[in-house]
């Protein structure tokens, strides 16, 4: 029994893998859908979020890559990433076809 759960456990893997690959914006959405929980951050990303919530408070928008760069000390390609990365791990959503716009997602 145990074989057969690992196998199914493998099978749904490789076919979540395929997903997220051929779309991301699907992917999110299943997560969305089944309330995935976010994945935990590291202190640099913890960092970043807490960057990216402050500033939003206060100017009602979210940062842009150079600001983020400049606030975070990297460069802007690595401030893209981080901020991709914390929606990959579902900490926020950017609005599509919405400069400068973030939705934070609050663990339930």
């Amino acid at each position: 029994m145990e074989h057969a759960e690992s196998s199914v456990m493998a099978s749904i893997e490789e076919r979540a893998d395929r997903i997220i690959a051929v779309s991301p914006a699907l992917a999110r959405e299943i997560a969305r859908r089944f309330h995935v929980e976010p994945s935990g951050l590291t202190h640099r990303q913890s960092e970043a979020l807490a960057f990216l919530r402050n500033f939003q408070a206060t100017h009602g928008v979210a940062p842009t890559y150079s600001e983020a760069a400049e606030a975070l000390g990297v460069s802007k390609t690595a401030a893209f990433h981080m901020i991709h990365r914390l929606e990959k791990r579902g900490h926020i959503r950017m609005l599509s076809n919405q400069c400068r716009s973030i939705a934070f997602i609050e663990a339930a």
